[in-house]
């Protein structure tokens, strides 16, 4: 078993379940703890300690990604939803949807009414 450094904790203790014998006596079971995010895995699947230790591993570092993968996502977001409200923004005009969306009172009219007609009262 290969070290991991200090952000990780390993465990190893005997399997629980049926198994007999060696269930009882051999210490396979593997759990790893990651201290920063208080995420663990455990994993007693085979009989050998050091199979048991890379598949916790390796599921680990899958959930430590997956979360990491999350927070990068709510970041952006946040960052997407700042923009979004940005006071300085006032109409956004979107020719595609033939729509043109006033900021200041979140009223949405038609495109074509707006800048081919001239109603902009449509928005207020």
């Amino acid at each position: 078993m290969e070290d991991l450094g200090k952000d990780f904790e390993i465990l190893v203790t005997k399997g629980t379940g049926p198994g007999g014998q060696h269930r009882n006596k051999v210490e396979s079971c593997v759990t790893i703890r990651h201290i920063p995010t208080g995420l663990s895995e455990k994993c007693d699947d085979t009989r050998s300690k050091i199979k048991n230790f890379e598949l916790a591993k390796d599921r680990l570092f899958l959930k430590i990604e997956k979360l990491k993968k999350k927070e990068k996502q709510e970041e952006q977001n946040k960052v997407r939803l700042e923009k979004i409200k940005n006071p300085e923004r006032v109409r956004t005009y979107n020719e595609c949807r033939n729509e043109v969306i006033d900021h200041k009172t979140g009223k949405k009219a038609s495109y074509d009414e707006i800048l081919k007609k001239g109603k902009l009262d449509l928005l207020k």
